[in-house]
């Protein structure tokens, strides 16, 4: 999960307009509005939403729309609150199932999960992976509770759904940092670079699973730079110096 820019909001939503009813959050507008905010990604856990079939899409409230808090004396449901444009996302099935109507705030008002377009709330420092050669998983960051809630709700520790996703890009960062090597040691300079640049743009906002990305590249960078790199340099009698990445953060995009 990754930090989410709001957009703005779209003028179907506005309700200085006119009042919102129970359908406008599934209006076209919406869901496009949503879809460019999370670069067609899952909020939560980062799938490409374009690899799904419609029925695996849903809008996603994050306090959920039947909650009491947006209802009257009567029980009606006041959609210019339930259906505002920053209690919108957009998350594949599974994640909106999992998370359910599981309530974000605790009854003093405390937040109990992450809403990664939140501004103030940045989920990388919050929710970590742990990654080995042969098991990947979600942890909390630095006993983060709020890290511990979210990925409990949603389900993250038991989503074949989504490890078997990220297998699959480790598979592939592995590939790209084997050929990284493999140039550095040759003395390939053009090739480092194209590496060095295509390692960078898996961890962009608008790539699947960025935050994980980051993460295992991090990881690899540190290993190698730790572990390897004397080793090599001793070796095959070269001077390699430590590898180093400028990975992003955020919501911040590479080309």
């Amino acid at each position: 999960m990754i930090k989410i820019q709001r957009i703005a909001c779209p003028g179907c939503l506005d309700i200085n307009i006119r009042n919102l009813i129970a359908t406008d959050y599934s209006q076209d507008d919406v869901l496009e509005a949503l879809l460019r905010m999370q670069y067609f990604k899952c909020c939560y856990c980062e799938k490409d939403l374009t690899k799904l079939g419609g029925s695996a899409l849903w809008v996603e409230h994050f306090i959920a729309k039947d909650d009491n808090c947006f209802k009257d004396i009567h029980g009606n449901v006041n959609w210019d609150q339930a259906n505002n444009w920053n209690n919108l996302l957009y998350s594949c099935s599974t994640c909106n199932r999992s998370k359910g109507t599981d309530k974000p705030f605790d009854i003093s008002g405390k937040r109990r999960l992450i809403d990664p377009s939140y501004s103030r709330i940045d989920p990388e420092r919050h929710i970590d992976f742990f990654i080995d050669d042969e098991i990947i998983f979600y942890k909390e960051k630095n006993h983060s509770g709020l890290g511990r809630n979210t990925i409990r709700n949603l389900k993250l520790k038991r989503r074949n759904d989504v490890y078997a996703l990220l297998r699959k890009t480790k598979i592939k960062i592995d590939a790209l940092f084997g050929e990284l090597v493999d140039a550095l040691t040759d003395g390939n300079t053009l090739e480092v670079n194209a590496k060095i640049n295509e390692l960078i743009r898996t961890t962009s906002a608008h790539r699947p699973h960025a935050a994980f990305c980051r993460k295992y590249i991090q990881q690899k960078i540190t290993n190698f730079n730790n572990r390897h790199l004397n080793l090599i340099n001793k070796q095959l009698g070269l001077q390699l110096n430590p590898i180093s990445l400028n990975i992003a953060s955020g919501f911040q995009t590479i080309i």
